[in-house]
């Protein structure tokens, strides 16, 4: 055999450092399952983005500390996308090429759900949302996509029928932001307001400005009640500033403002008596969700939004896997889908659809009380 000359020897090490760095990722792939956490890391919407990762981290500790999942340990790879459909697809981009990845919990916001799910479809990457209630986002048919919150077709007819049967509204200002989810459940609020024999009016804000007043003056003042399709930092600045066009109702919102910090403090009081719907009931009522808020409040602090969301999808995508039994996206994909029956810590079983909703839609009531909130109702949309 000949002997390599120097030249020869570099260009060998070269090859051999360049396949060695392509094998890294495959490598990885092999030694760990990854699960994927996509929501508003940075932004206004960072705060329940960060408990949505935070529950994610708490699924994956718990698997791990029984030995992981296929004999290998657990990894969240946290994806910011900012609440930005743009900004969503190349942090999806990126889910998806990673080989370790098996599964994502991802969304709060309908706008990057909808082509999130897209990218990950094609690589047969199952999406479990924690929040995207907008029905676009599982109405398109994608064998990839499931959801353990309910839909704006339930959850805007329930806001219009508390508005009109509980509040005994005649009038209601109807306020979005002009985005998907929460123009998704203005339209839906009007059309059963409508129904019901009240008189919805519309009205459109942009997210992120500091100053409403000049659109509130425009509220007629014999309006009952304002339900404000609005995130929590929005909700809170129109709470405070309706006092000052000389407003004196009550506000009902979505699920985007149940938050204690962005919404009751940041309102700095205005939002006492306020009504928010939410995904799920009151966690203090339900035995099976002690063991869950204990270790999630000792490590993160307290459970305000969409945590208890998304701790059941992380741990619906872990189950998926182990009964697959192998790294294989598109059997676990098939495997979370056709989920039947999980008992998890919100107290109901969560089954899915052929489209990959949740049965059922009930929607919880909650009054700001204080600094925080308790529950008062629950309406079932069928």
């Amino acid at each position: 055999m000949a002997r390599m000359t120097s030249i020869e020897r570099r260009v060998w090490a070269g090859a051999v450092a360049l396949a060695l760095v392509a094998a890294a990722p495959a490598v990885e792939a092999q030694q760990v399952v990854k699960i994927a956490a996509g929501v508003p890391l940075t932004g206004q919407l960072a705060k329940q983005g960060q408990e949505v990762a935070n529950a994610v981290k708490l699924a994956a500790e718990e698997w791990n500390k029984k030995g992981g999942v296929l004999g290998k340990k657990i990894e969240v790879l946290e994806a910011d996308d900012q609440g930005n459909p743009q900004v969503s697809v190349a942090a999806a981009e990126k889910v998806a090429a990673d080989a370790a990845v098996l599964g994502a919990v991802w969304g709060i916001t309908s706008v990057t759900c909808i082509p999130v799910s897209d990218v990950l479809d094609r690589v047969n990457l199952v999406l479990i949302s924690p929040g995207c209630t907008n029905p676009k986002v599982t109405d398109r048919g994608l064998k990839n996509t499931n959801r353990v919150c309910a839909r704006d077709d339930a959850q805007g007819p329930a806001g219009a029928i508390f508005a009109v049967q509980d509040l005994k509204a005649k009038k209601i200002a109807v306020f979005d932001d002009g985005t998907t989810g929460p123009k998704g459940v203005a339209d839906e609020v009007e059309k059963k307001a409508k129904e019901l024999g009240a008189q919805p009016i519309r009205y459109v804000i942009r997210s992120g400005d500091k100053d409403f007043r000049a659109i509130l003056a425009t509220v007629p003042k014999d309006v009952s009640v304002i339900y404000a399709s609005l995130w929590a930092p929005d909700a809170a600045l129109v709470a405070k500033q309706l006092p000052d066009v000389g407003l004196n109702v009550r506000m009902i919102g979505p699920d985007g403002q149940f938050e204690p910090v962005d919404y009751v403090q940041a309102s700095g009081g205005a939002a006492e008596g306020n009504y928010v719907s939410f995904l799920v009931p009151d966690l203090k009522k339900i035995a099976a969700a002690t063991a869950f808020t204990k270790a999630f409040e000792a490590k993160y602090g307290p459970v305000s939004s969409y945590g208890p969301l998304a701790y059941e999808a992380a741990n619906i995508i872990l189950e998926s896997i182990k009964k697959v039994g192998k790294a294989d996206r598109a059997a676990v994909r098939d495997a979370v889908r056709a989920t039947k029956s999980y008992k998890g810590i919100l107290g109901v079983p969560i089954s899915f659809d052929d489209k990959g909703d949740v049965a059922g839609g009930v929607i919880y009531f909650y009054r700001v009380k204080g600094s925080g909130f308790e529950q008062v109702k629950q309406i079932t949309v069928k």
